[in-house]
């Protein structure tokens, strides 16, 4: 968990860049890019979302139920469509948001538009960390040794997708969709959707408790809003504006 979110959100290496995107690979930064509050605190952090549902609680039921039921979709059209997104890298997943953005996201294409989703990536890795080593909530498929459609589920116990909550996924999705939403305003019923859906599909995945994946959008709403208005984040937008309007459109994207 935390090797895939510094891949991508801090400055890829030429290697992860490369199964990210469309060839030629770049050269990774010297330097990885700062993010827009770097100066905000572990227990700052924390503070932005609330504590995982209480065992026994109504919310414990509930995500228990929602695991339950969520073997009847194991080897599902879902199911598989989170199997092409167990990494933020993964071709499909890149494909999946440029879809949504309507312009094929690429470190040579839009490197004003990339380096505001890492920048932002930078504070939202510290965040997400924070929380998960805090809570350290074990993974569902811990408590009754189920399927995942993540194949590292069955390796150590699942030890190296890390803890659960919040989910990583989920709040990678949500602040990509929020971010990009304001570069392209007209996308952003397409976007909010991919952010919503790159959650959900780690319910169908089995890797993660429902109220996982609400933490993970609750972490990168809040940081999103703490973000926004910093000149930094402005500076960005404003050259990420600028260059999606001449980004092709990417091909083979679903109807509507």
């Amino acid at each position: 968990m935390r090797l895939f979110l510094l891949l991508l959100l801090s400055a890829a290496p030429a290697g992860a860049q490369t199964a990210m995107m469309a060839p030629p690979a770049p050269t990774a930064p010297a330097v990885a890019p700062k993010g827009y509050i770097d100066g905000m605190s572990p227990l700052a952090m924390l503070r932005l979302l609330p504590p995982p549902p209480a065992a026994g609680s109504h919310d414990d039921k509930a995500d228990r139920f929602l695991y339950r039921e969520s073997r009847k979709e194991i080897g599902g059209p879902e199911w598989q469509r989170a199997i092409g997104q167990l990494s933020i890298t993964s071709p499909e997943y890149v494909k999946a948001v440029s879809c949504a953005l309507g312009a094929t996201l690429s470190p040579q294409a839009t490197p004003a538009t990339m380096t505001l989703l890492r920048r932002a990536g930078m504070d939202l890795a510290k965040a997400v960390f924070a929380a998960k080593d805090y809570y350290k909530r074990p993974r569902p498929f811990t408590t009754d040794k189920g399927k995942a459609c993540d194949p590292d589920h069955a390796k150590d116990g699942g030890k190296g997708l890390g803890f659960a909550y919040p989910s990583g996924h989920a709040a990678v999705g949500w602040l990509w969709g929020l971010i990009l939403s304001d570069a392209r305003p007209a996308r952003s019923g397409e976007l909010l959707k991919f952010g919503k859906d790159t959650g959900d599909l780690r319910i169908a995945c089995r890797v993660h408790w429902a109220s996982d994946v609400t933490g993970g959008r609750l972490v990168a709403t809040a940081l999103y809003q703490r973000i926004e208005d910093t000149a930094d984040y402005k500076a960005d937008l404003r050259a990420a504006r600028a260059e999606l309007p001449l980004t092709p459109v990417p091909e083979g994207c679903p109807a509507g």
